[in-house]
């Protein structure tokens, strides 16, 4: 059961031609609007079941820096983690760029606060882990947020128990490139005055300026009040420097030790700081994640996958791409539940811990739904190994897949459609030509060299 493909999530995320309306009908209500757009909810045409989504209209003469939007462009594209938002195509043209996205309609973790003020010490656990498990994730990936406030965090929706997603990743910077240890240094002065860093006010900062501004947000979530305040930004910018935490006030009298020992080891000296993995491994949010729902693996379901065709095993991970929370909630959940060290993937031992009875191979099983290779299981990749045959059997979801594939919509998939959706990149550029044919033999039934609708269903109907 050795690896037959490699597959990553961000060669299914594409930058359509044509006209967004010709796919989506946006609302004529924003949802929200700041300096660079607005946005809008908006449901797919061709798709009568499709989720809604978000659009958000960025004006090209409001951007500055095509190049470094583009960055943040990628960093979503790349970013594969239940509390982060979720990117699903780009549309261009001669005055807009949009960016479809999930729709979260619960409203700002900031509403929260100031309807409600201070947290109870068990609702600021459950939503300040999930606030640095997404962080955690970013920090694995090289990427720090560099704006993280109440106001970019997004409950999914208004349900109990809601997920926190972040969003707004404009002033994101990559730290260290991917398989490198050396981390470059970043200087520009950026994010929200309350939130800030003493480091990023000197200019030379890492990733560790998100832990200042999470253990900020941490505080807010504890007391209804930000750490530093004043009348001016000025002001507040001056205690930032002094960076005396003070913890003796009537809002933190009811809270544990614990909490305020984190707050201290997060809004401190870059030297004394902790990093995002210790932020989790403290024991005020061990305590949280030991209660955790004991959730276990279906291990027939992760069977079938690794017995699948090469091409089925490639179209279930564009499906996966694409859904939406809703449709894969219980997933979702089983997943933050295996992923007990927070970090947005799924380690071999996390992955053996998550079987009710031992079972034999199973390092076989998490090498074969590691499509990428990565060494762990990324989120998408659980959720294309993990869905249920039939929900990813639905017409809609079919037919959406298809036409991925079939990109001069001539109603056949091809070799050289599948190779050109896969990507230009070194993986793929030294396989033989004759890779894309026995691809397309997964589905041509009738071999005539391509893959018709009627084909594809019946490929993807096979067990």
């Amino acid at each position: 059961m050795n690896q037959d493909i490699y597959i990553k999530k961000q060669w299914f995320i594409k930058s359509r031609e044509g006209k967004v309306e010709d796919y989506y009908i946006l609302d004529t209500k924003e949802l929200s609007s700041g300096s660079f757009g607005k946005v809008y909810q908006a449901k797919a045409k061709l798709l009568k079941n499709d989720p809604m989504r978000a659009v958000k209209v960025i004006p090209k003469r409001l951007i500055e820096n095509k190049d470094r939007f583009l960055q943040e462009v990628e960093i979503l594209r790349n970013l594969d983690h239940p509390n982060i938002i979720k990117l699903y195509e780009t549309f261009e043209d001669v005055r807009n760029i949009y960016l479809i996205m999930e729709l979260c309609t619960g409203g700002e973790l900031f509403d929260q606060i100031v309807t409600h003020g201070q947290l109870s010490e068990k609702d600021a656990q459950q939503v300040f882990i999930q606030i640095m498990r997404a962080i955690s994730y970013c920090h694995s990936k090289g990427i720090a947020h560099r704006d993280l406030k109440p106001e970019n965090f997004l409950y999914y929706d208004d349900k109990p128990g809601s997920l926190l997603k972040v969003i707004d990743f404009g002033l994101s910077r990559v730290f260290r490139q991917s398989g490198q240890q050396e981390k470059q240094i970043m200087k520009s002065r950026t994010g929200s005055t309350y939130y800030i860093s003493p480091e990023v006010l000197d200019g030379q900062y890492d990733e560790l300026c998100d832990i200042w501004s999470a253990g900020v947000i941490l505080f807010i979530l504890l007391t209804g009040i930000p750490p530093f305040n004043g009348n001016s930004d000025g002001e507040i910018v001056k205690q930032i420097r002094t960076g005396k935490l003070n913890l003796d006030i009537k809002e933190l009298q009811v809270v544990s030790e614990s909490a305020k020992d984190l707050i201290q080891k997060m809004i401190c000296k870059h030297s004394q700081r902790l990093n995002s993995s210790q932020v989790l491994q403290h024991e005020w949010l061990q305590n949280l994640s030991q209660n955790d729902l004991k959730l276990s693996l279906n291990f027939d379901s992760l069977k079938q996958f690794t017995q699948q065709s090469k091409l089925k095993k490639i179209v279930l991970a564009q499906i996966a791409t694409q859904v939406s929370l809703n449709e894969i909630a219980e997933l979702s959940k089983l997943f933050q539940s295996l992923d007990k060290d927070g970090n947005g993937q799924l380690s071999f031992e996390e992955f053996k811990n998550g079987f009710k009875e031992k079972k034999n191979d199973l390092l076989q099983y998490f090498e074969a739904i590691d499509t990428d290779s990565s060494g762990s299981i990324d989120y998408n990749e659980f959720i294309a190994a993990m869905m249920e045959r039939t929900f990813y059997l639905k017409q809609d979801k079919l037919l959406q897949a298809f036409q991925t594939f079939d990109l001069d919509n001539d109603g056949k998939i091809t070799a050289q459609e599948l190779k050109k959706v896969l990507g230009d990149n070194d993986y793929y550029n030294k396989i033989d030509s004759k890779f894309w044919e026995s691809l397309v033999k997964d589905g041509d039934f009738d071999e005539d060299g391509k893959i018709d609708y009627l084909e594809f269903v019946e490929m993807m109907s096979d067990l």
